[in-house]
């Protein structure tokens, strides 16, 4: 398979996850009638009748991740710390999976594990932003400046969401997972914007 391919095929897995997982939320909410977006989390959306929704919208997005590391490994292949990256890539696509499959635990007695599962998920979207930022400015110059904004408003907003008064948790919530589809999405658009131009200098 040509590289360009792999490039695009990646791209579009990753962006079909990111959407994917709007799409799930957006359904669930409209399913579940007594679901608030403002007060209630995204996890609540996962238990129930429809929680199978939420669930697949989440699994996606991990295919998504797993994707983009394959496609950045593709493009980029010589550098520990970047190795490094890609694999944490990896283990956020593996977390968010098992967040989905642990999600029916949401407020219940196995909460711990869904917790765990996010303070990790937290962690390791962090991680990756750190080890990573250096070398997208070679995919593309703003992708470097971005993933340091992105990582910079992680760490500044990610911590306080356990400190949110329930009348707003779901809104604050989803505003900051919304930065784990953002930064995918972004990435993934300039990797499929590689393939085209790795094309162009074919012809």
């Amino acid at each position: 398979m040509k590289t360009s391919t792999i490039f695009k095929l990646t791209a579009v897995l990753c962006l079909f996850g990111c959407f994917s997982v709007i799409a799930a939320d957006i359904m669930g909410i409209i399913l579940h009638e007594e679901h608030n977006p403002i007060k209630n989390t995204i996890s609540m959306l996962a238990i129930g009748k429809y929680g199978w929704i939420q669930d697949l919208g989440l699994d996606f997005l991990a295919m998504g991740y797993v994707a983009l590391a394959i496609g950045l490994f593709t493009w980029k292949k010589n550098n520990a710390r970047w190795l490094i990256g890609l694999a944490v890539l990896v283990l956020i696509g593996t977390d968010l999976m098992m967040i989905a499959e642990h999600h029916q635990y949401a407020g219940r007695p196995g909460e711990k594990i869904h917790r765990k599962l996010v303070y990790i998920l937290a962690g390791l979207f962090l991680i990756l932003h750190i080890l990573v930022y250096p070398y997208l400015k070679s995919l593309k110059p703003m992708l470097k400046k971005f993933t340091i904004w992105v990582g910079g408003l992680w760490l500044l907003l990610a911590p306080i969401l356990p400190l949110m008064p329930d009348d707003i948790n779901g809104a604050y919530e989803r505003f900051i997972c919304s930065l784990l589809v953002i930064w995918p999405a972004v990435i993934s658009y300039y990797l499929w914007k590689s393939a085209n131009l790795k094309n162009a200098s074919h012809d």
